[in-house]
């Protein structure tokens, strides 16, 4: 099997990670701006900006405005405004809940992980966590997916299952969700909730591995080393994918 990474970096991977730097760098110096300039805009997501990066307590009342006029939008990046500040996490929680009843699946999600966790103000409620993750996952969410089957593997809020678990590791991974990817090889590898199958297992381990997810590349290693998952030995393919995982722990891919 050729190796599934080119000798230099993707230039077209470089340049997306080098314009979201350039901006986050531009938001907070666009917040910054804007705060200076006196005036205050009324899209919930430059106020997510002004609010959270730029601190700015003029930008957070007026999206606790907009949050009470009801605009699901709003209230959802107030929640999230509140709990990135390190503050309110109980009103934060109560902001997400509107929201997610208003119809929002990122609300829906950032909620579940909210009481899957737990937060100072925000008791652990793990089959809340889990329902409102199935919320935001039926409605097609892959985050949410990806926390859902971690759930149903685990038996966190919910009853374990390793059907269920790969049924929603399958919904996420379908999205291009690393970890997913990875943890449902992991299930095609140990035949659990689906049949075993190396060869899938050594597909979705390579896809996860192309995302940069640092467990796959390590995963790879070992099976080219010890002539796993239907790979014959080959050292030089085992150094290599060594020399990647040491890049990939620098750069992981972003978690769900």
């Amino acid at each position: 099997m050729r190796s599934i990474f080119p000798g230099k970096r993707n230039p077209k991977r470089l340049a997306a990670a080098l314009l979201s730097a350039a901006m986050a760098v531009g938001g907070v110096a666009w917040a910054t701006h804007v705060g200076q300039a006196g005036g205050l805009p009324d899209d919930p997501l430059q106020l997510q900006v002004l609010a959270g990066a730029g601190r700015q307590d003029k930008a957070l009342a007026r999206l606790e405005s907009l949050a009470g006029d009801g605009a699901p939008v709003a209230q959802r990046v107030l929640g999230e405004v509140l709990l990135s500040r390190g503050e309110q996490a109980t009103a934060a929680a109560g902001w997400l809940r509107r929201a997610a009843e208003g119809g929002d699946t990122a609300a829906a999600f950032v909620l579940g992980k909210l009481y899957l966790n737990g937060a100072p103000g925000v008791a652990r409620d793990a089959p809340q966590g889990a329902a409102w993750l199935g919320v935001a996952a039926r409605a097609g969410h892959a985050g949410a997916a990806y926390h859902l089957g971690i759930a149903y593997r685990n038996g966190y809020g919910v009853d374990a299952s390793d059907v269920e678990a790969a049924r929603w590791l399958a919904a996420s991974a379908e999205r291009g969700v690393p970890a997913a990817l990875f943890m449902l090889a992991n299930a095609y590898r140990e035949g659990a909730g689906v049949p075993r199958n190396e060869g899938e297992a050594m597909r979705l381990y390579a896809e996860a591995a192309e995302l940069e997810h640092p467990e796959a590349i390590q995963t790879l290693a070992m099976a080219y080393r010890n002539g796993e998952l239907g790979l014959a030995p080959d050292e030089a393919e085992a150094r290599h994918y060594v020399m990647e995982t040491a890049h990939a722990l620098k750069h992981p891919a972003l978690k769900p």
